[in-house]
């Protein structure tokens, strides 16, 4: 590896993780880059033991169509994030005419910003690393020759991702009609490719909707990969690899033929194209509408709504989407008991799909500079922050709300049921927003010049992913102890035990943001107000 591609990934990777580089910094930590890395290992690592415990029951050598099936879920899984996370990186992104002076091949830009991709992808596929292996040693394969296949395997797989994500979104760019309507063709292209990963898993799931049978039916464009995991060195073996490594090459020519020519070109020309928008002046509006407004134009972007709700609700709406395409579980005939267990439900419901990536969690740092500029207005601190809040809840409450309504109708609940669970929801998003919102202010980043660097502040990657997976595990395991406590001990006991546990919660969480956010946000403002007065006088 040349030391320019070496710098260049350098680079990429505290672009990309400034709080994380900063935090090390302080911590006197040299190697930046490698300090960084380790983290990405870290959590690659957890991710494959807990992948590997919930994988390694199945016995995948003998059932070719669940191993193409979980080959393809979680292929189209990393192509819903490839698509958006490069169409972020290399168009959104406002630092590649900086690389215009130096002495930097397309290709090194290329494949830098490409890496910083994979690092965003790879949590989402790692499973297949583990389906590879466990494949490999069911087979009877040696542990070693295991291991390399399905590291060799996985590597193959992941550049061919990349490859497809990155013709799909430098090819649709490319055309004039994208340039010409850029918002437009934006949110046709993240929409769409989102719309078919989940139509994809949606279809994959009915052949067994209301059977048992040992195994399903097999996915034909991953088959090549079970030949090569399961029987590397036999005929089907051998044809598969030929079939892969051949099919990564005429990707990688595409690439090279394709888009690295015209890499400068084709940033510069789409990130600097500004569509001319005609606002309607509208006249007789007060501060509060105006606010308002300005902040629901803040979370237009297209790139910004789909890496949003990809991260938030493609596994939820998958979830429902398989249930509505099946009817395999219907909560109609429900005793009254578990009413509570619906509004439950509804809370962590909230918990899965509200996260440091939602719109709530990032209102305030989507001001960018204009954040300074505010200050500088007559208008109090709290009272700007009072509306973007209004704002932000709204949108994350409107989005719960149609949610829970599908996930009640879905499953078949009574109205009930329906009513309790959506009330449920969203006691959990007005919670939840606070504690998102004011971490967003706490972490305040107004120099950002791409979404990722907002949703990986504080906890970073890593936090991220095990809040993502870990609200859902700690969800079913709270609604699992509820059903189960309903059943060993008096309902109406268990019930009324757990209201009071939520009331008092969600209380004691209102006045505590109450009294250490809202209070102190008022005494800046004014103490601001005060210091203006102050310096007025002294004129």
């Amino acid at each position: 590896m040349s030391k320019q591609l070496k710098s260049l990934i350098a680079t990429s990777l505290r672009y990309a993780n400034p709080q994380a580089t900063d935090r090390l910094r302080k911590k006197g930590r040299k190697n930046l880059s490698q300090a960084i890395i380790n983290q990405y290992l870290l959590s690659g690592l957890v991710f494959l033991a807990v992948y590997g415990s919930m994988l390694f029951m199945t016995d995948f050598a003998k059932m070719p169509g669940t191993f193409t099936y979980f080959a393809m879920l979680f292929f189209l899984l990393g192509l819903s994030q490839g698509v958006s996370i490069i169409y972020n990186i290399f168009f959104e992104s406002k630092d590649l005419g900086s690389y215009l002076p130096l002495p930097f091949k397309q290709s090194q830009i290329f494949i830098a910003k490409n890496i910083v991709v994979a690092l965003s992808v790879v949590p989402f596929i790692i499973p297949l690393l583990i389906l590879f292996f466990l494949t490999s040693l069911k087979s009877k394969l040696n542990i070693v020759l295991a291991g390399v296949i399905s590291s060799l395997l996985f590597i193959v797989v992941l550049l061919i991702l990349f490859a497809i994500c990155s013709l799909i979104v430098f090819g649709i760019t490319k055309t004039k009609v994208f340039q010409k309507h850029k918002k437009l063709m934006t949110t046709l292209l993240l929409w769409v490719t989102m719309a078919l990963v989940i139509i994809g898993i949606m279809l994959m799931n009915q052949d067994t909707a209301d059977s048992y049978v040992a195994d399903r039916n097999i996915i034909l464009p991953m088959l090549p990969l079970f030949h090569i995991t399961h029987a590397p060195f036999s005929s089907e073996g051998l044809i598969s690899i030929v079939g892969v490594v051949g099919f990564l090459l005429i990707l990688a020519f595409l690439v090279k033929w394709q888009i690295l020519p015209q890499l400068y070109e084709q940033v510069t020309n789409i990130s600097s194209t500004e569509q001319v928008v005609r606002r309607k002046h509208k006249k007789n509006q007060n501060l509060q509408q105006i606010l308002r407004r300005y902040n629901f134009e803040l979370v237009k972007n297209p790139s910004l709504i789909t890496q949003v709700l990809s991260s938030s609700l493609v596994f939820p709406v998958v979830f429902i989407a398989t249930f509505a395409l099946n009817g395999s579980l219907s909560l109609r005939d429900l005793p009254l008991k578990y009413v509570g267990v619906a509004f439950f439900g509804g809370i962590v419901l909230a918990l899965i799909t509200i996260n440091q990536t939602s719109f709530v969690g990032n209102l305030i740092s989507l001001d960018g500079e204009n954040y300074t500029y505010m200050q500088t207005l007559p208008v109090s601190r709290k009272e700007y922050l009072v509306a973007k809040f209004k704002t932000g809840l709204l949108i994350q409450g409107g989005i719960t709300l149609i949610l829970s309504l599908a996930t009640g109708l879905v499953l078949q609940g009574s109205l009930f049921f329906i009513v309790s669970f959506v009330l449920g929801s969203l006691l959990g998003t007005l919670l939840l927003s606070q504690f998102y919102f004011v971490r967003d202010y706490r972490l305040l980043l107004v120099d950002w010049t791409n979404f990722t660097q907002l949703f990986l502040r504080g906890s970073g990657r890593v936090g991220l992913i095990f809040m993502m997976w870990g609200s859902m595990i700690l969800g079913a395991v709270l609604i699992g102890g509820y059903v189960a406590l309903l059943n060993l001990i008096d309902a109406t006991l268990v019930n009324a035990v757990v209201a009071l546990g939520i009331i008092a919660v969600g209380l004691w969480l209102m006045y505590y943001y109450r009294r250490n956010f809202w209070q102190k946000v008022d005494q800046v403002s004014w103490q601001r107000k005060i210091d203006l007065a102050r310096q007025k006088k002294i004129k």
